[in-house]
């Protein structure tokens, strides 16, 4: 008969762990799959236990009102709907809830400590409403899933969040195992009776020991009872202890965490209960490791390096630390920590008591800092009593004055008087000490050696509750090498240190001395603002100490240059200022400017290297040019940029009409930032055109500024200015991106496809990051590299040709053409020319204007396609106008014509109409007419102008 019941039992188990995964497998199915919304109802509200979740209501696309609901509540409500199961039920509960209904019920919160402690099942038989039911619990572990209503908790993903628990009724199990014993008597007829008699008996003695032994649990339940108010006692006492307090038992897991360690740690007791692993360290540590109760737990752990003043004293062990998860900065600990023992002497657990000594420790550290800095501090201090005996000095004091702080300990300062204060000096100390408890300055004090230095003295007199002195504090330092490095910082602050010049500061000093005698004496002033030439690719070229070495000379041959009174000064960068404080004409600045021209014009032999450089001048005069320091430098900088623009190592005199372009400049630069910015450029294209056969094979993009109140402005006009200002990198990148989103529109239109040639600036060729950035900008737009060429003038190549080279590399293997514009008017050297990449040679515009009737420029042109066709490349002759141009340089041969003969420069729009035309007109031969004339060498076009272009 037991063993039906024990099997009826296991039966339950196993159905109960089958409703547990069932549970389980729905909770997850359901949570991983988002979230489950049901329509508002008479059997469907909003949970109110879900106000937290921001989206818990929502409204359908047809209208229906939704409402959230989680696994737990669908679950709570099948169970309760669905009697079928028998009385079968399974929820989830936790200590955190939210809902009361899932509040742990007497059963629950044993089995939640039991769970909690172990993560194990737990299951045992019990009587709900008098009848026996099995009741099993499973560990829940909070899922990511359950974060969305569940994070409030603050359990993290991965722990014990706590139990799913069924409850199986045993009735039906019973009456099974019941039936079964039946059927077996029966079926055993011929001892039927002997085993009723025996059943009788077995019940009786099963019954009678079922009593012995509730008996025996009721007496057990009472000691425990008795033990867990011992333990309840214990622990209220503990609970109300002064020091934080942990407990431990023998095997590592909390059992007692005191109120003050939830205040010292903000962790509540509950969450700490049952925890092991040295898991009770991760609010002091962030980390796990030993405490001192393992320590006293576990002697042979190492303690070493974790503890100050760490002792042990039998089972007892002390010793101090930082916690540095305990507040924004580590918190002192001073701990003690002992093991529990039984009345027999065995080890059952350990205690700790932690007592936060922050404060103290602060204020012993305050103190032995105070005590430090007083004795190790740099200045010298003395203290003195009331009638100004020393009574303490430091070892800055024995240092500075040669006597031991035993040798001053009763002696007056005056011992240190060197006897070049006189008495009126000390009086005047002394009123101000008595006065206002304070005095400070400069004295000189005399050493026990008998040398005297100066120092830096401060003195406090200290008082106490009634006012009278007590006790003067005074402090002081040798100034000695201060007072000389105040002398050499005086001689810096006016001196150029790299020419020894007078640097601006000092110039603008004597400048403005140097007009006020002018004002007053009614003589005239110069200014020449003197910039070097090419300084920068000396710099870039040779190296920076090169440079240095030709500011060095050029300062020493502008002194040379000089009368003994006028001034020379270094502005700044390689810039020169010259002051002539007197002149009686304005031909005297233009003599000095003429032999400063001379002079720093010869060659330089500069670390084993020949360098030229020559100057640029402005020059200003006072009156005319301005009255002032600012007027007078800002003029003579202004004549000095028309002597640069004027093609340098030359020198100009300030007019009023270079202060009127200065400002246009100026008003050009500023109104550049903000076109820029407000993408003002607009692109116009000049066809380009094959004169053998009229072919339109490209345009040359020309940039155009937009701008809103002066209409269409030229290039000429505000390319200089973005040159000078580094506009042109942004500038240059607008225009290849324009050009290349044009490209690619003409490409999707579906007409013919023609390059586009884009010039580059010097600035932009000097990018070593060029070729990637053209590249992101053709792939951003859709372009192909092969719709894009770029223009360069010669001397942009030749300033950096090694550079050039690789960059031009760079462009060919990406497919981009290339062509080097206005060639002829740069310098080049052949011999890099061939190694330059490049497709095509531009004759330039100035060789071609008078091509028909300058025989030099004749020669220039066909000296320049043949010797391009011998390298391979194809020549490109600009500003073609006339008829004749035309024909001669159709006649030596050149392979494309851009110019006015054929268009000006159209608007994207006009150039999309154009080339639609054009390649209408290519198929069509009878649009296009040519009268040829035989020459010896050649093919003579009379006209290639389309007709469609006379219109």
């Amino acid at each position: 008969m037991r063993v039906a019941y024990q099997q009826a039992l296991e039966l339950a188990k196993t159905q109960a762990e089958i409703a547990l995964a069932k549970d389980l497998a729905f909770r997850k199915w359901a949570s991983k799959r988002g979230r489950i919304y049901m329509e508002h109802g008479p059997l469907v509200s909003p949970s109110p236990f879900l106000n937290h979740v921001p989206d818990r209501d929502l409204e359908s696309t047809n209208g229906l009102r939704l409402t959230l609901k989680n696994p737990a509540m669908i679950m709570n409500e099948i169970t309760r709907e669905a009697p079928q199961f028998h009385g079968v039920s399974t929820r989830i509960t936790s200590r955190l809830y939210l809902n009361p209904m899932d509040a742990p019920d007497p059963w629950e919160q044993k089995a939640l400590f039991i769970v909690e402690g172990t993560r194990e099942d737990y299951h045992a038989a019990t009587l709900i409403d008098g009848q026996p039911y099995l009741r099993m619990m499973q560990p829940l572990i909070m899922e990511e899933s359950c974060l969305k209503c569940h994070a409030w908790t603050g359990i993290k993903v991965g722990e014990l969040r706590g139990g799913t628990d069924v409850s199986i009724p045993l009735a039906p199990f019973y009456a099974a195992a019941g039936k079964q014993a039946r059927g077996v008597a029966a079926s055993h007829g011929a001892i039927w009776l002997l085993g009723l008699v025996s059943i009788g008996f077995i019940t009786r003695r099963t019954m009678i020991v079922e009593v012995e032994r509730s008996q025996q649990e009721a007496q057990l339940k009472e000691k425990n009872l008795e033990l867990q108010d011992s333990k309840q006692y214990l622990l209220t006492i503990i609970e109300f202890l002064p020091d934080a307090t942990l407990i431990i038992d023998n095997n590592g897991r909390v059992v007692g965490w005191n109120r003050e360690l939830a205040r010292l740690t903000g962790i509540a007791p509950e969450a700490m209960i049952g925890r092991g692993e040295l898991e009770y360290a991760l609010p002091f540590y962030g980390h796990r490791r030993p405490l001192l109760i393992d320590l006293a737990l576990n002697p042979a752990l190492d303690c070493e390096g974790r503890y100050e003043g760490f002792v042990r004293n039998g089972d007892i062990v002390q010793g101090e630390c930082y916690a540095p998860k305990l507040g924004e900065t580590p918190i002192h600990l001073t701990s003690s920590a002992s093991v529990l023992r039984n009345s027999k002497g065995e080890i059952i657990g350990a205690i700790e008591c932690i007592r936060d000594t922050t404060e103290q420790m602060k204020t012993q550290k305050r103190i032995k800092l105070l005590a430090k800095i007083f004795n190790e501090s740099g200045e010298a201090i003395v203290i003195t009593d009331s009638e100004n005996k020393i009574m303490e000095t430091n070892k800055a004091f024995a240092q500075f004055t040669g006597y031991s702080r035993e040798e001053a300990l009763g002696k007056n300062p005056r011992v240190l008087k060197s006897g070049i204060e006189d008495r009126k000096f000390y009086e005047n100390m002394w009123r101000s000490i008595l006065e206002t408890n304070y005095w400070q300055g400069e004295i000189w004090d005399k050493r026990k050696d008998g040398s005297l230095y100066p120092k830096w003295l401060t003195i406090t007199a200290i008082r106490g509750q009634d006012n009278t002195i007590t006790n003067y504090f005074a402090t002081f330092s040798d100034i000695t090498q201060r007072k000389a490095a105040e002398m050499r910082i005086e001689q810096l602050a006016h001196t150029d240190t790299l020419t020894s010049l007078p640097n601006r500061h000092t110039l603008v000093e004597r400048l403005t001395q140097s007009l006020e005698q002018a004002k007053r004496g009614g003589h005239m002033l110069a200014v020449l603002f003197v910039d070097l030439d090419r300084f920068k690719m000396i710099n870039d070229t040779l190296g920076h100490h090169v440079g240095d070495l030709l500011l060095t000379e050029v300062a020493s041959r502008l002194k040379e240059s000089l009368r003994a009174e006028d001034v020379v000064a270094r502005f700044g960068g390689d810039e020169f200022v010259v002051v002539q404080p007197k002149i009686r004409s304005q031909i005297e600045p233009a003599h000095v400017a003429e032999k400063i021209l001379k002079t720093v014009a010869e060659p330089y032999f500069l670390d084993n290297n020949t360098v030229y450089t020559s100057p640029s001048i402005g020059i200003s005069v006072f009156p005319d040019d301005g009255t002032t320091v600012a007027e007078l430098f800002k003029n003579a900088d202004a004549a000095m940029y028309h002597a640069k623009a004027a093609g340098r190592n030359t020198y100009q005199m300030f007019t009023r009409e270079m202060h009127t372009a200065a400002r246009q400049r100026l008003a050009i630069e500023n109104s550049l930032r903000s076109a820029v910015a407000n993408d003002e450029f607009v692109l116009h294209y000049q066809p380009q055109v094959d004169p053998a056969n009229g072919r339109l094979v490209g345009f040359e993009a020309l940039v155009r500024w937009q701008n809103p109140e002066n209409g269409l402005v030229f290039p000429d006009r505000f390319i200089p200015v973005a040159e000078e200002t580094g506009l042109i990198l942004e500038i240059g990148r607008q225009v290849f991106e324009k050009a290349c989103r044009q490209a690619a529109a003409w490409r999707e239109a579906g007409l013919p496809p023609v390059k586009i040639a884009v010039n580059l600036s010097a600035r932009q060729l000097r990018q070593p990051d060029l070729p990637e950035t053209l590249s992101a900008i053709m792939k951003s737009c859709g372009a192909d590299p092969g719709m894009m060429e770029l223009e360069m003038t010669e001397s942009m190549t030749m300033e950096r040709p090694v550079e050039s080279i690789r960059i031009l590399g760079a462009f060919k293997e990406m497919g981009i053409g290339l062509a080097i514009d206005d060639f002829g008017t740069g310098y080049s050297s052949l011999s890099y020319l061939k190694l330059f990449p490049v497709d095509k040679l531009k004759i330039d515009r100035s060789f071609v204007k008078d091509i028909e009737v300058d025989p030099d420029d004749a020669a220039i042109a066909s000296a320049t396609i043949a010797m391009a066709h011998t390298l391979g490349k194809k020549v490109v002759a600009e500003g073609v106008e006339t008829q004749a141009q035309l024909e001669f340089l159709v006649r030596h041969g050149c392979d494309i014509i851009q110019g006015y003969l054929f268009s000006k420069p159209l608007s994207a729009e006009e150039a999309e109409l154009y080339l639609s035309k054009r390649g209408e007109e290519q198929g069509d031969s009878t649009r296009m007419r040519y009268v040829r004339e035989s020459y010896l060498t050649g093919i003579r076009f009379i006209d290639i102008r389309c007709v469609s272009l006379r219109r």
